[in-house]
């Protein structure tokens, strides 16, 4: 009767110890969640206080002159808006890898296509300071102009 009751606790340990492997692992999943879409959300805060940035189409985007909109702040403030965006996008991807952050970059990225091929954005040299997956997102957009 003792073997019987060290089997059980034996066993019910071990379950018990999976079944709090798997909550911890599902609490870390959803955390991730949680700040990649906060990252992205506070992103959108930003294109809606800036939709000329978001869309560049709203603007008129001079690579040549650095201008934006004929004003060399407004190319300045432009330049932030692009790298905000791909930094939160990459920080999503990074804490959430197996979720659709990619196809969020590289729908978001494409508004940028122009700027993203440009001699200019390439002379910046600002590759090196993302992930390979947003360095490879960025490139396709460049290739894709």
């Amino acid at each position: 009767m003792t073997v019987f009751w060290v089997t059980f606790l034996e066993w019910f340990a071990s379950i018990s110890a999976l079944v709090a492997v798997l909550l911890t692992l599902t609490q870390m999943h959803g955390n991730r969640t949680h700040h990649a879409a906060l990252h992205y959300i506070g992103q959108c805060d930003v294109a809606l206080r800036e939709p000329q940035f978001s869309n560049p189409e709203l603007g008129k985007l001079d690579l040549r002159d650095h201008t934006f909109d004929g004003d060399k702040c407004q190319f300045e403030r432009y330049e932030w808006y692009v790298a905000r965006l791909v930094y939160s996008l990459d920080a999503a991807m990074r804490m959430a890898p197996f979720q659709q952050w990619g196809n969020v970059a590289k729908t978001q990225l494409a508004s940028h296509r122009h700027y993203f091929a440009s001699d200019y954005y390439a002379k910046q040299d600002y590759l090196k300071h993302y992930s390979p997956r947003m360095r490879r997102l960025i490139q396709k957009q460049r290739r894709a102009a």
